[in-house]
Formats: C-alpha cells, structure tokens, sequence
C-alpha cells in the first residue's frame, strides 16, 4: 500500500511538473507588432527596417529548451491533446548608413504570438553591437534572443 501511494505521488509530481514545463512562459509579444517593437529597439541606432519577407521555421534557430516544448506540442496536437495553430516565419532585414552592417531579426510566431527570435548580425562594430543587443533584449525581455552571425 505504502509503495502504491508512493507511486501515485511521484506520478501526480510528474504531471505536474510537465504541466508547469509547458505552460509557464505565457508571456508572449503579438506577431503583428514584431516590425513595430524592433523599429522601437533600434530608434536610437544607425538601423533601419529594409524589408520584411515570411520564411519558414525551420530556418529559424531556438533555445534548446523552446524546441523541446513545441516538439512536445506537436506530438500532443497529433494525438489530440492539445491544439498547437498555425506556425510561420517572419525575417525584418535591417541595415545602416554604412553598407556591410545588416542585422536580420527572424520570428517563430504561432498563431498570433512571438515564440521565439533569433538575431544575426553581419559586420557590427562591437560597441554598436552591445547597444543594440541591450535595446532587444530590454524590448524583448520575455525571450531568450539567439544571436548569431551570418
């Protein structure tokens, strides 16, 4: 009986656990406010917003503990157990006053929200890098950003 009880508790932990896993980072941004929050964190940069093109999310690299939840959602929509919407990509290319500085913000939205943004950079001094990453981070401060270069 002791051990049955024991079982059960451990497995109402797990669950719970789980639960918490997938569910507490609820605070997402709006897809469609992604070209006006990275206007917004480079207002006091050289960068300007080029264009904006829609790519797809596997070109889009995440936090190893983002990938994980929606491996674990998809799987769970397959089965039923949970609704994952519609998942797109989004890259706002960025460039300056000088013509070999580009930054490129890529965003895995789903549905209506921002999941995950990755961030690369192509011929950034580092003192400019540093404000920048400060002034993303500070917009987006709900996300681990992934940086990178190209």
């Amino acid at each position: 009986m002791k051990k049955i009880l024991i079982i059960i508790l451990i497995t109402l932990i797990t669950l719970f656990g789980f639960y918490k896993f997938m569910t507490y980072d609820r605070n997402y941004s709006w897809s469609k406010k992604i070209e006006e929050s990275v206007e917004y964190a480079t207002k006091n940069t050289k960068f300007t917003v080029q264009k904006i093109e829609k790519i797809e999310v596997e070109k889009i690299k995440l936090p190893l503990e983002r990938h994980i939840k929606i491996r674990i959602q998809k799987a769970l929509n397959k089965v039923g157990l949970m609704s994952y919407g519609t998942e797109f990509g989004t890259i706002i290319y960025l460039v300056s006053d000088k013509p070999n500085e580009v930054l490129k913000v890529k965003s895995w939205c789903l549905s209506d929200h921002i999941i995950g943004i990755e961030i690369s950079e192509q011929n950034i001094d580092n003192e400019s890098l540093k404000e920048i990453r400060r002034n993303f981070e500070t917009e987006f401060n709900n996300y681990k950003i992934v940086w990178s270069k190209f």
